[in-house]
C-alpha cells in the first residue's frame, strides 16, 4: 500500500455555509502525490457532521472523526493524532485553497529538504470573492531560511504570514510530542515559535495559494471576552521559551515588548466596557505581567514612554483600571 504523502486536517464547528466549498477546494488539488483529508467534526450542531459523512461516502480520501465540542485546539490535536501522512497541512473549515496549494508547498519542501513551506494569503470576502483592491499577506522576503532566523518576523506588520497554522506544509516529525493547548484561544501563539525553532530549513513563497475568508462571526472577529487574554499568556510563553533556549537578544526583546503591548491593548479595550468578568481577567493577568517586569530595564525594543506605561499599569489594581459601575 502506497504511503500517504500529505494529511490535510480540517477542524470543523458550525461552518456549514462554507464547508462544502472548503472541502471541495481540497479535493480539487492538482497534486501528483497521495493525500488524505481528515475532517474533525467538533460537535457541530448545524449539520456539518452529516455533510462530512456525505463527502466521505463519495471520496475514499476522506476520513471523518466526530467528537464532542472541545474547541479548535482539541480538534486540530485529534487530526494530528489520526494523521498518517509524511506531511501535515491545516485548513480552516471556512477557507479556500487554490488548486496548486499542495503541489507548490510540497515541491518547495522536497527541493530544499525543508521542514516547512509557507505561502502567501489572500483575504477574501464572506462570499469568497476578492476584495477591491485585493488584499494579500506576503512574506518579508522570499527564499530558504532557518526557522530561528524567521522568529523576529513574527512581530512585523505581516507577522500572521509566519505565525498562523494554515498557510503551511509541515513535515510530520516537526509535530512530534507537540500539540495545541486545549481550551485556549490564540492557540498559534503558544505553538508557532516551537515549530520554527525545530526547523533547520523553511521555504517562504510569495505564491498566493490560501484564501482566508473574512467573516463577522468568526472567532477572531467577535467582541472581547475574558478568553482574549489567552493571547497574552501565549506571548508570555513565547518570551519565556526564547529566554530559556538562548534565542537572539533582539528576538527576546521583541517577544517581551509584544507581550506588554497586547496586555495594554486589551486593558484599554476593557476600560471601554468594564464588565466584571473582564476586570477579573485583568486581575489574573497582573500576576503574569508582574513576573515579567523584572526584565523591563533591559528591554531594548520598548521606548521609555512604553516602559513607564507598562510599569504603571502593571502595578495598578484591576479595579482602578476598570472600575465597575454599581
Amino acid at each position: 500500500m502506497e504511503r500517504i504523502c500529505v494529511s490535510v486536517i480540517i477542524p470543523i464547528y458550525n461552518t456549514k455555509t462554507w464547508l462544502e466549498e472548503c472541502i471541495q477546494s481540497v479535493l480539487d488539488q492538482k497534486f501528483d502525490q497521495t493525500f488524505e483529508v481528515i475532517l474533525v467534526d467538533d460537535g457541530s450542531t448545524d449539520g456539518c457532521g452529516d455533510l462530512c459523512d456525505e463527502f466521505a461516502k463519495r471520496d475514499a480520501r476522506i476520513r471523518v472523526i466526530h467528537q464532542e465540542n472541545q474547541g479548535l485546539s482539541a480538534a486540530r490535536n485529534t487530526g494530528i493524532d489520526a494523521a498518517q501522512g509524511r506531511y501535515y497541512a491545516f485548513v480552516d473549515s471556512d477557507d479556500i485553497l487554490r488548486p496548486a496549494y499542495l503541489q507548490k508547498l510540497f515541491d518547495a519542501c522536497e527541493k530544499h529538504d525543508a521542514y516547512m513551506a509557507i505561502c502567501a494569503v489572500e483575504d477574501v470576502r464572506e462570499d469568497g470573492t476578492s476584495e477591491e483592491p485585493p488584499a494579500y499577506t506576503m512574506p518579508t522576503e522570499v527564499g530558504v531560511f532557518t526557522g530561528k532566523d524567521l522568529l523576529n518576523r513574527f512581530y512585523a506588520a505581516n507577522g500572521t504570514y509566519y505565525t498562523v497554522a494554515w498557510n503551511k506544509l509541515y513535515r510530520a516529525e516537526v509535530w512530534k510530542l507537540l500539540h495545541y493547548p486545549e481550551g485556549r484561544l490564540h492557540e498559534d501563539d503558544f505553538v508557532a515559535h516551537r515549530l520554527f525553532w525545530r526547523c533547520d530549513k523553511v521555504v517562504c513563497l510569495d505564491d498566493q495559494l490560501y484564501c482566508y475568508r473574512l467573516r463577522s462571526g468568526s472567532i477572531c472577529r467577535t467582541n472581547i471576552k475574558p478568553e482574549a487574554f489567552d493571547a497574552v499568556d501565549g506571548l508570555a510563553d513565547r518570551y519565556r521559551f526564547f529566554v530559556e533556549n538562548g534565542a537572539d537578544r533582539t528576538v527576546i526583546d521583541c517577544a517581551y515588548a509584544a507581550c506588554w503591548r497586547r496586555y495594554l491593548f486589551l486593558c484599554a479595550k476593557v476600560r471601554q466596557s468594564p464588565e466584571p468578568a473582564l476586570v477579573k481577567a485583568i486581575s489574573k493577568e497582573q500576576f503574569l505581567m508582574q513576573g515579567l517586569i523584572s526584565y523591563l530595564p533591559n528591554c531594548k525594543q520598548l521606548k521609555m514612554t512604553e516602559k513607564l506605561s507598562a510599569a504603571r499599569w502593571s502595578m495598578m489594581p484591576a479595579e482602578s483600571l476598570c472600575p465597575v459601575k454599581k
